[in-house]
């Protein structure tokens, strides 16, 4: 299955902010033409009724005037302002050229009595209709307005009629949208422009904090730092930071292990070697005895150095670990057994007393690591014919204590300050570890939130006693 393309967020961001923006101010303009229309168009014909109803007072009181004088007037004002007109813009005394695009009829009796000089002869409305409508005139489109004048026994007397070109409309619905218009349009690239700086500019503590994590390697493991930090970036960047930590924590313990493995197996491979080559050379049967015993004895301290450094790779790593309810008395007799070969090869005793049976919260591997390396740890200590006591009770406030006690020599007070610190190694001419012993069971302590102690001498200035206390399950 293919991956997905990457995309860019703020790419895309940029891109929708723009487009998002572009269809607001577009979708603004068409509304503002639209309205801009539906006024100008209320205004006009508003306008047309208002002419219709001041012509219509005006031809019912013009007294005994003959008709033809009054188109004469009327032709006599529109020359006046084509003369006078500067262009077709220009206000004049008399009017405004734009007049020429208004018209107007009067009907009496089917036949056009009185009109404006840019009105055709016959008239362009219906006689019996009352409104407003459209006519084309001459290829032009007019807006009419259309009145009946009734006497008081509403007989119809006549019928006026105002028109205007649509084109003036038009004209002024489009003048008046570009002006409002225009300035939205060009607003729309500046604003496109304004999204990206402000985008970019947004973006900037990202760009950094990813020049940043570029520059960090295997050997370059330091705290990630933004000089612009941000709300949403700060737990990343901590988490990153903790990453980095854990890395380089691993890090060095691998390498540390690495240097110890190479150091504590370096000098019994030595005499592994030296003492297989003694075998193959000598011709004495009891001295090739010897050189097996001590090959077989370095084998078993070899393997005790890489069971301790495995041991302890594995529990460094364990942050945090799952417990459950275990019988700690079960465990113990577990461990007891175990161990049991080597406690009578070298004439000791061990004896387990205390409850029959207590559940302490634990790990099922981890817990029996602890309670093996401390009984491990007592017979290879105490010394021959040694006895080593091991006790598991109940004591107060819901504790459970586990004790480890022998009868050989007690510790030196230097040795018993130390004796947790990693590849310690107290009594070197009798253990044969790497001084890892102790600090696995300090560490898996740690991790069942228990405290254990050393106490020495135990009684008669003789004898050691290890106590761990776990939280009861």
């Amino acid at each position: 299955m293919s991956a997905e393309p990457l995309f860019s967020i703020k790419r895309k961001l940029i891109s929708m902010s723009a487009v998002l923006s572009s269809i607001l101010v577009l979708g603004s303009l068409f509304y503002v033409y639209k309205e801009t229309r539906h006024e100008i168009n209320e205004v006009y014909d508003a306008r047309l009724g208002q002419s219709a109803k001041t012509l219509a007072l005006a031809l019912m009181s013009w007294g005994d005037a003959p008709l033809d004088s009054l188109n004469d007037t009327y032709r006599q004002w529109l020359t006046l302002i084509e003369r006078s007109a500067v262009s077709d813009d220009s206000p004049t005394p008399m009017g405004h050229p734009y007049e020429q695009n208004l018209l107007f009829q009067y009907l009496v009796g089917g036949k056009v009595l009185v009109k404006s000089p840019n009105a055709p002869d016959t008239f362009i409305g219906e006689p019996d209709y009352s409104g407003f409508s459209i006519k084309l005139v001459d290829g032009h489109k007019w807006r009419t307005f259309q009145m009946p004048l009734k006497t008081v026994s509403q007989q119809q007397t006549g019928t006026v009629l105002v028109a205007e070109r649509v084109g003036i409309r038009n004209e002024l619905i489009d003048e008046v949208s570009l002006s409002i218009g225009l300035p939205q349009l060009i607003l729309i690239p500046i604003l496109i422009l304004l999204i990206i700086v402000l985008i970019n500019r947004s973006f900037r503590p990202i760009s950094e904090l990813r020049a940043v994590i570029a520059d960090r390697s295997i050997n370059n493991l330091e705290r990630v730092v933004v000089s612009h930090p941000t709300t949403e970036l700060d737990p990343l960047v901590n988490q990153l930071n903790f990453l980095f930590a854990e890395v380089e924590n691993a890090w060095r313990r691998e390498k540390r292990l690495i240097r110890t493995a190479a150091h504590e197996l370096k000098t019994p491979l030595a005499v592994l070697r030296l003492d297989t080559e003694n075998a193959l050379m000598t011709l004495d049967e009891s001295q090739r005895q010897d050189d097996l015993k001590r090959i077989l004895a370095g084998i078993e301290r070899t393997d005790r150095v890489i069971q301790q450094l495995l041991m302890l790779s594995r529990v460094e790593q364990q942050k945090s670990i799952m417990l459950t309810p275990l019988d700690a008395v079960e465990i113990a007799r577990e461990s007891i057994a175990n161990l049991v070969p080597m406690a009578l090869k070298n004439k000791q005793t061990i004896s387990l007393s205390g409850e029959d049976s207590v559940a302490v919260n634990g790990h099922q591997v981890m817990l029996p690591i602890l309670m093996t390396n401390l009984i491990d740890n007592a017979i290879r200590y105490a010394g021959e014919g040694a006895q080593i006591d091991v006790e598991v009770t109940r004591v107060s406030e819901g504790k459970v204590l586990l004790t480890v006690t022998d009868s050989g020599e007690a510790m030196r007070e230097e040795v018993r300050s130390r004796l947790f610190e990693k590849f310690y190694r107290g009594n070197s001419e009798k253990g044969d570890g790497a001084g890892l012993g102790m600090s696995i069971v300090k560490d898996i302590a740690d991790l069942h939130g228990a405290t254990i102690v050393v106490e020495a001498p135990v009684e008669n200035d003789k004898g050691n006693r290890f106590s761990v206390q776990f939280p009861l399950a």
